[in-house]
């Protein structure tokens, strides 16, 4: 646990108008700079190459599954005759 916010409220004053030293760090006040990350940049081309494979692997399976079909109904229809 940070002891910064401790920092800031430790020192209790019951009266206002008899504030002489406080003790308030007031660096803690202050916000903290932020690392500014770069933004990737991603190459449309690449993406385009990943889908356009994506898309190929998914026709090429789905050929598979039909052209499997259509020869087991012929190879029962040629067993069966």
């Amino acid at each position: 646990m940070s002891t910064e916010s401790l920092n800031r409220t430790s020192d209790v004053i019951e009266d206002p108008s008899q504030v002489i030293n406080t003790r308030v760090n007031i660096d803690v006040l202050k916000q903290k700079p932020t690392m500014i990350s770069k933004q990737k940049r991603t190459c449309i081309h690449t993406l385009n190459k990943r889908l356009h494979s994506a898309k190929r692997k998914d026709k090429l399976r789905n050929m598979v599954i039909v052209s499997g079909v259509f020869i087991s109904a012929g190879l029962l229809s040629f067993i069966a005759g």
